[in-house]
């Protein structure tokens, strides 16, 4: 997994018809979507340095140039932040240990009245209050969200609309390779589950781009019924990278009631607490 510039414009290229920006659909094409000529001419650049950009021998376009691209290409705005990302110099190589959950943010995940994790740059879990872990065991630390959400049969379960999710984690996780190109624990992550997962390995091929900061998820979960809740992502300030993830609901709504029922009565419907969540059985990447 290289999430580099030229990879990044081969697989946006594919998807533009050429209806969608005014060429006959006609004739015949050997190539998906739209030619490197026709973005090149879209863009007011010129062949040879398109052509340039998509080999990967020029990967630092200047910021018109990027906005010219990005309009040809038809990017929304998460899209045009992620190729502008690309552009710029590279970060340097990070592992693991980057993330530092200060204690004031730890207490304000813990003493949440929502379910509330923090998650890094990979989405993987690095701190949880005990109700997310309740309602979602996938959130508990160690868990990561995108693996879970291809690879492990209880998330499917618990989402009423599976396939939506893993399309947001793969296009989540594609938005933060951009900005972490040289991560070589992502590259791991992304190798893994393209090779386990040929669903992931297609949404990648596509290269969508969403950084999911707000939305809704439709839940099912087997003591507390079915659930809508809402999220917000937040950037947590001087952390490394670190996001605070929280779902909530409309205070008396009956989404709002029924969470409130479960926070009370626990998973078992009788006010047991399990003592830790299960070993984490995500890769070690």
């Amino acid at each position: 997994m290289r999430g580099d510039l030229a990879d990044f414009l081969r697989a946006r290229r594919a998807l533009v018809a050429p209806a969608a920006v005014g060429l006959p659909a006609g004739g015949r094409r050997h190539v998906r979507g739209l030619r490197r000529e026709e973005i090149a001419q879209l863009a007011r650049i010129s062949i040879d340095y398109y052509v340039r950009l998509e080999q990967g021998r020029d990967r630092h376009p200047s910021a018109e140039v990027v906005g010219a691209l990005a309009r040809a290409l038809r990017l929304n705005a998460d899209a045009t932040t992620h190729l502008h990302g690309l552009a710029v110099a590279s970060r340097p190589a990070t592992e693991p240990g980057g993330c530092q959950v200060r204690p004031p943010v730890a207490r304000l995940v813990d003493t949440s009245p929502w379910p509330a994790v923090l998650l890094d740059h990979r989405l993987t879990v690095v701190h949880a209050n005990e109700l997310a872990t309740l309602l979602n065991p996938g959130l508990a630390p160690g868990r990561n969200l995108v693996w879970d959400a291809f690879l492990d049969p209880a998330s499917a379960q618990l989402h009423v609309e599976p396939a939506t999710v893993r399309a947001e984690c793969a296009a989540a996780l594609r938005s933060a390779a951009g900005m972490h190109t040289d991560d070589p624990r992502m590259q791991r992550l992304v190798g893994a589950l393209s090779m386990r997962s040929a669903e992931f390995a297609r949404l990648w091929a596509r290269a969508d781009v969403s950084y999911c900061r707000t939305g809704r998820k439709l839940l099912h979960h087997p003591a507390a019924g079915r659930m809508s809740l809402d999220y917000e992502t937040l950037e947590v300030g001087e952390s490394g990278g670190l996001r605070l993830l929280v779902h909530s609901a409309e205070p008396g709504s009956p989404d709002a009631d029924r969470l409130d029922a479960f926070r009370h009565r626990g998973p078992h419907g009788d006010g047991s607490r399990p003592s830790r969540p299960q070993t984490p059985h995500t890769p070690r990447v």
